[in-house]
């Protein structure tokens, strides 16, 4: 077997978890002060970043043995992996992704404000939803962005819809003509230090196992 190179694929460590409970959540990156008018003024700190905890299920030995050396491998320096949200892996209007089928939607446009975008190469009359989530990767190296839909839309004849508004903003890179990912949208993520364990074993199953990870645009 070829030597892991990262980041680690869905199909690879993600789509392999038992997953119990998960979250997906994008903090606030904001300071926040009051005047002594008592006018409260916010302000970006940085980049807004997706992050996530994990709770894996009741498994057995064999089970822990098959995902646990790369739980421990992914908590070394330099090591990541692609994470998805499986309440959303679809759009909401799509379920299974039967609609789009093998269409191959890419960016169109992107708008001047930086917090919109259209997309092309989708089935005439194809709706996008608020809620749902699309990703695409960017730059170089290559960064993985994912965007939660803010604004409707509904491809016309020729598969391409009016500027939609997305969350976050988009990050400078992207550009028209980047794949568009809405199914199983992705993101790129590595494990918070500290925070994971890879279970408490008794003398049949291994429980209480978590993963907490946070988005990496390196």
């Amino acid at each position: 077997m070829a030597v892991l190179t990262f980041p680690l694929s869905l199909a690879q460590f993600y789509d392999l978890l038992p997953i119990s409970k998960a979250e997906l959540d994008q903090p606030e990156a904001l300071d926040l002060s009051q005047t002594t008018g008592g006018e409260v003024l916010t302000a970006d700190l940085g980049t807004s970043l997706w992050s996530g905890r994990i709770e894996l299920g009741v498994m057995t030995h064999d089970e822990v043995s098959a995902i646990r050396p790369l739980i421990n491998i992914l908590r070394r320096a330099g090591t990541s992996f692609l994470v998805s949200d499986p309440t959303r892996p679809w759009p909401r209007l799509d379920p299974n992704g039967t609609v789009l089928g093998a269409a191959t939607p890419t960016i169109l446009a992107i708008g001047g404000s930086g917090r919109e975008l259209s997309l092309t190469g989708l089935p005439a009359a194809y709706p996008i939803s608020r809620g749902d989530l699309m990703s695409f990767t960017y730059g170089s190296p290559t960064r993985y962005a994912l965007h939660e839909v803010v604004g409707a839309a509904v491809a016309n004849g020729a598969g391409e819809t009016g500027l939609i508004e997305v969350n976050p903003p988009i990050r400078p890179g992207a550009s028209a003509g980047a794949a568009v990912q809405l199914i199983w949208p992705r993101c790129k993520a590595r494990l918070v230090p500290g925070q994971n364990a890879t279970g408490i074993t008794s003398h049949t199953i291994t429980s209480e196992a978590k993963l907490a990870w946070t988005q990496t645009l390196r």
